[in-house]
């Protein structure tokens, strides 16, 4: 009899389980189909290839389906990621503001979403931090997003040398706000990057963070920076 009631209750378990995996692979495959066109269309865009403009923005506005539907797949959050970064990079503020506002307010409201699936993707933080200081460049705001940024990938150098590449670009008020952030990349950079990577990275330095770079490149010395004096190969 016991043994009886211990098989049913298997079976029934055994049942259970097999129902929630099924749900589950279900919902997986509904989002991998309703998405599908996201991800190609932004495959392309990353394999550098040409998409034309109406199409970038038919799919960027399709990302919204991946924050209604509620998708945290990395996969599927990351081909939104791209779609809508490419719909604001295509804007041109002196020529259509509007156009321009709206695709910035999108890529702050998904990036945003795609935080709160994936909080520590240090690049979601980067293309946070540098939207919203096209926006409008709080220091306290932006500095904090870049921090974070440094924080979840301080020694990756592909993170390392994008994050250059907007320090550059921020104002005075936000480089002080994160100067440990800062100073930790540009030393990072300095004592362990690739010195031909670095040395095409550091070509042009914005007038705002020269002074800071100067005192890093100093403080490292010049054991450490003798190196980016050999010319690198073409």
């Amino acid at each position: 009899m016991f043994r009886g009631q211990f098989v049913s209750v298997t079976r029934i378990a055994f049942v259970i389980v097999t129902v929630v995996f099924v749900v589950l692979a279900g919902r997986e495959l509904y989002a991998s189909i309703r998405t599908a066109s996201i991800s190609i269309v932004a495959e392309r865009i990353e394999r550098g290839e040409t998409v034309a403009d109406d199409v970038v923005t038919k799919y960027a506005l399709r990302s919204v389906d991946v924050v209604d539907g509620h998708y945290c797949r990395s996969d599927i959050v990351a081909a939104g990621v791209t779609l809508v970064l490419a719909q604001l990079d295509r804007q041109n503020v002196n020529v259509n503001y509007d156009a321009w506002a709206a695709a910035a307010s999108s890529a702050r409201q998904y990036l945003r979403y795609a935080l709160s699936c994936m909080p520590t993707n240090s690049n979601f933080w980067l293309r946070l931090a540098a939207v919203q200081s096209i926006i409008a460049e709080e220091p306290a705001a932006v500095a904090g997003m870049m921090k974070r940024s440094v924080v979840l990938a301080p020694h990756d150098q592909v993170m390392i040398l994008t994050r250059f590449y907007f320090w550059n670009d921020f104002t005075d008020a936000t480089l002080a706000a994160a100067r440990n952030a800062l100073d930790s990349d540009l030393m990072t950079m300095l004592k362990l990057g690739d010195r031909c990577r670095v040395n095409a990275t550091i070509r042009k330095i914005s007038p705002q963070l020269r002074p800071i770079f100067d005192r890093t490149w100093t403080s490292v010395g010049d054991a450490a920076t003798a190196r980016f004096r050999q010319r690198c190969s073409k």
